[in-house]
Order: C-alpha cells, then sequence, then structure tokens
C-alpha cells in the first residue's frame, strides 16, 4: 500500500461528494458580503496569532477568499475552479480529490502554526488544481482575457514560475508557505514529473548516440577501429611515418605496424 492509499483510508470516512461545489459555492457567498464589507477578507485570511487570540473562524474562512473583487474576473475564476476541480474528482473518484485538497489544506494550516506571523489565503491551494487539471490535460484551450486561445500547459509554467519567483523572494516563513500550499500537488505528481525527466535525458542521450552513429567520424583508428563518434573521449594522433592519412588512438600510436604504401 502506497502513501496515497493510506491517506484516503484515513480520509475515506470525512470524505464530501461534490467538494468543488460546495467550496466554490461559499467563496460566492463570502465574495458577496465581503463586496458590501471588504474588512471581511482580512478577518477571514489565516493569521495564527489571531487564531490562538480566539479568531477560530480563520482555520476555515481563509479557503473562502477570492483572488479577485472585479465581478467579470470573479465569475471567469468561479468558473475555472469549478470546472476543473469537478473534472479532478470524475477521474480521481471522491476520496482521492478529497484526499488532495485535505493534504493541502492540513498542511497550510499547519505551516501557518510555525510560521505564525504569516498570513495565509487558499490562493495556492487552490492553484495546484490548475497544476493538477494542466498535468492531465496540458493541451486544453480556453480564451485568456476572453480573447486569446492559450493551451494550459503554458499558464501551468507561468504559474510554476510564479511559485519559485514567490519562494525565492519571500522570508523563511514565506517559503514554508508555499511549500506546504503545493505540498498536495508534489505528493500526488512528484514521482511522475520526476520519472517525466528521467526518460526525457534518456531520451536525449539515445538521440546523441544515434546521430553520433549516423555522423561521418572525423577520426579512426586505423590499427583497432574505434572512431571519434563512438568514442568521443579519445585522443587521436596520426602516424608522420606512415604513408597516406592514418589516424590512431592512444593505444596504437606507438604500437602499430607503419603503412608503407611503396613496399613490395
Amino acid at each position: 500500500m502506497n502513501l496515497l492509499d493510506r491517506i484516503d483510508r484515513i480520509v475515506r470516512p470525512i470524505a464530501i461528494p461534490n467538494l468543488t461545489a460546495l467550496l466554490v459555492g461559499c467563496q460566492f457567498v463570502f465574495w458577496i458580503f465581503s463586496l458590501v464589507d471588504p474588512t471581511m477578507v482580512g478577518r477571514g485570511q489565516l493569521v495564527w496569532d489571531a487564531v490562538l487570540a480566539g479568531e477560530v473562524w480563520r482555520l476555515a474562512t481563509f479557503l473562502l477568499i477570492a483572488p479577485t473583487s472585479s465581478p467579470i474576473f470573479a465569475i471567469f475564476y468561479f468558473y475555472l475552479l469549478y470546472m476543473m476541480g469537478t473534472a479532478l474528482e470524475q477521474q480521481w473518484g471522491i476520496v482521492r480529490y478529497c484526499s488532495f485538497i485535505y493534504i493541502g489544506v492540513f498542511l497550510t494550516i499547519a505551516a501557518a502554526a510555525v510560521a505564525h506571523d504569516q498570513v495565509a489565503t487558499g490562493l495556492f491551494l487552490y492553484g495546484t488544481i490548475f497544476l493538477a487539471f494542466a498535468t492531465y490535460n496540458p493541451n486544453f484551450e480556453f480564451l485568456l482575457f476572453f480573447v486569446l486561445p492559450v493551451k494550459i500547459k503554458y499558464l501551468a509554467w507561468l504559474q510554476i514560475f510564479v511559485y519559485l519567483l514567490t519562494f525565492v523572494a519571500a522570508s523563511l516563513g514565506g517559503k514554508l508557505m508555499v511549500v506546504a500550499s503545493v505540498s498536495n500537488y508534489l505528493i500526488f505528481f512528484g514521482r511522475e514529473l520526476l520519472g517525466k525527466g528521467t526518460n526525457a535525458r534518456r531520451r536525449m542521450s539515445h538521440k546523441k548516440k544515434e546521430k553520433a552513429q549516423t555522423k561521418t567520424p572525423r577520426h579512426v583508428c586505423h590499427t583497432c577501429g574505434i572512431d571519434s563518434n563512438t568514442n568521443p573521449e579519445a585522443d587521436f594522433r596520426y602516424c608522420s611515418q606512415c604513408d597516406g592519412h592514418y589516424a590512431y588512438c592512444q593505444d596504437h600510436l606507438r604500437d602499430h605496424k607503419h603503412v608503407n604504401q611503396n613496399a613490395r
């Protein structure tokens, strides 16, 4: 039984069907109230010192904060979150999808408890839903700014770049928050991504070897036949005592029979 199977066993009794619809619905309600009272956003963020002071609702409300107050972009965000989250739930099943979300929530709260001076929202966590969807559907297209068709894999790479930039620029506590927020994606896809990287390096190495074999070698040892393509690290020299243009490797440069074309 692997790690994800163990996590699924723990999550199964508390798995919630249609979790994405519930999250999006609650986010929408919170977003409406935050338009009326913008201070709700600050009161909803996860700040551990505030939690210790009795504001325990922050353990849940940080998941309800939308990334924008613009109605147009908010609707676009809610639609994408619902569409991608629902697609992942259908692909993984209810329990595995809940495991993905719960891991991110739990580790984000744990990181906030350690880096108690940091402010946390669910933005990075929901970003991992986007990354997971892009991993399974790299060529999925949608209209950026409702005009420009873009494949989701390019936006996923852009998001990863933003995560890395945030990680580099953040304090130690901020770095911990970034890692915790994307840990669910790393747990689910880390091995697969490492495997793809290894396979890519193998393919590149194989292509280099094939290219070397098809390319005419610059140097070929006249005695043993090794050449500069198959043995690029070998040192070849040409014998001045041989008639003609004959190359020899290190092992046979001084120990070979000289070629004398005029010999009878």
